[in-house]
């Protein structure tokens, strides 16, 4: 970037809820990654090549943010939105000089959340204009948990990792509609006794990158943490005890690596990084990738919540450009579940479903709804798909800045 001032300015949260976006920058897009020796390594597909990048961990008590009301704090959908505009807001004001520059919000999973209920709040109090708002990207994001939970499930079955009949059976007794506000199963006890199967036939591969190793047990920790939004849902059942053994081969990111978060978490948990940090040592934080008591508070009525009717209205400013992009290796909040609700907000389209390519090699597909509204999926890329398809979200990202 010449002008950094001049170039757009992200603002990036982690989902969870109750992941931080410092983890994100440091595992998935941000300029350093820390490696199995605590050392730093620059990351090529960093994503402030082409914008400016705000790293948030929120809610407040996520990460290295304190709360010294946490126990007795109402955490929720309208609480998260209210507390980031006025965090954007005050950013704004600390560094005028990117008062000019296109802002956006980015996000993944739980950001399906944060990110239209933040923008309806930008697009609700900014009529000053004060921010030069232009709308978001949010990807592999939760919307609406029917959908969330077909698809899990679906991808499971389309993938040929669950047996026929009893994939079928679940589809037939609608299993999709447990825990939520539809009318229920009639056999509840099927579908129970049909997801705790389906859970312990998958339970040596990662829901979130369905083709990618799992970290070897030897590394793995936090566990709990790293799969939050699972362990949300109560379908946190997997164990990370089958290591693995193989060549990755090219269509791997060739430096990818499943232990990540691991290293993330050893990194900014030592004194002089967190030193440098200016931690106050006297707060004695243990940084964590995501916060199981943040989750565990958050307003699970919220999380139920459809989020189509957010889209509904802000597809109608016509000042805003909307992403969500999707790895379609991801089973925590697949691609087929997000396929379900946008084609169901009936858009009319504008640009037929068709591939796109990086490097001459097809790195997903892509349509387009009215003018402002864009669905993108990222080939081979599992959840984090920074992390998963670096080079393809990289280029996915900066067709969108410049007005793909």
């Amino acid at each position: 970037m010449e002008d950094p001032t001049e170039a757009p300015t992200l603002l990036w949260t982690n989902g969870g809820p109750g992941c931080s976006g410092v983890g994100g920058s440091l595992s998935e897009m941000g300029p350093f990654r820390p490696n199995e020796k605590g050392e730093l390594e620059s990351n090529p597909y960093a994503w402030n090549q082409v914008a400016n990048v705000i790293f948030i961990e929120q809610p407040a008590g996520v990460g290295f943010s304190t709360n010294s009301k946490i126990e007795d704090f109402a955490y929720g959908d309208k609480q998260a939105a209210e507390d980031n505009w006025n965090f954007v807001q005050g950013w704004i004001e600390r560094f005028d000089s990117y008062k000019k520059a296109p802002f956006y919000l980015t996000s993944e999973s739980y950001g399906g959340h944060y990110i239209p209920t933040l923008a309806y709040e930008i697009v609700t109090h900014n009529q000053d204009k004060k921010i030069n708002f232009k709308g978001f990207a949010v990807g592999n994001p939760l919307t609406y948990m029917p959908y969330r939970n077909l698809g899990e499930i679906g991808t499971y079955g389309y993938h040929n990792l669950l047996p026929k009949p009893k994939f079928d059976l679940y589809l037939k007794n609608e299993c999709y509609n447990m825990d939520t506000d539809r009318p229920q199963p009639e056999n509840l006890k099927t579908c129970q006794d049909l997801l705790n199967e389906f859970e312990n036939l998958v339970s040596g591969m990662d829901p979130y990158a369905l083709d990618f190793p799992i970290c070897d047990s030897k590394k793995a920790r936090g566990r709990e943490d790293r799969h939050q939004f699972v362990n949300l849902m109560k379908r946190s059942k997997l164990e990370t005890g089958m290591g693995y053994s193989s060549i990755l081969g090219d269509y791997f990111p060739r430096d990818y690596e499943p232990c990540t978060s691991n290293y993330v978490e050893t990194y900014l948990n030592r004194d002089d990084v967190q030193a440098a940090l200016h931690i106050p040592s006297d707060l004695n934080v243990s940084w964590s990738m995501c916060s199981n008591t943040v989750g565990s508070k958050y307003n699970t009525t919220d999380v139920n919540l459809p989020m189509m009717p957010y889209y509904k209205k802000l597809v109608q400013d016509k000042n805003l450009q909307l992403m969500v992009y999707s790895g379609d290796d991801d089973a925590v909040c697949a691609t087929l579940g997000s396929q379900q609700w946008i084609w169901n907000l009936g858009l009319d389209v504008s640009e037929e479903w068709a591939p796109y390519k990086v490097d001459d090699q097809v790195a997903g597909f892509t349509t387009k709804f009215g003018d402002h509204f864009r669905f993108t999926t990222v080939h081979g890329a599992g959840h984090m798909t920074p992390s998963t398809r670096p080079a393809q979200t990289l280029a996915m990202l900066e067709r969108f800045l410049k007005g793909w």
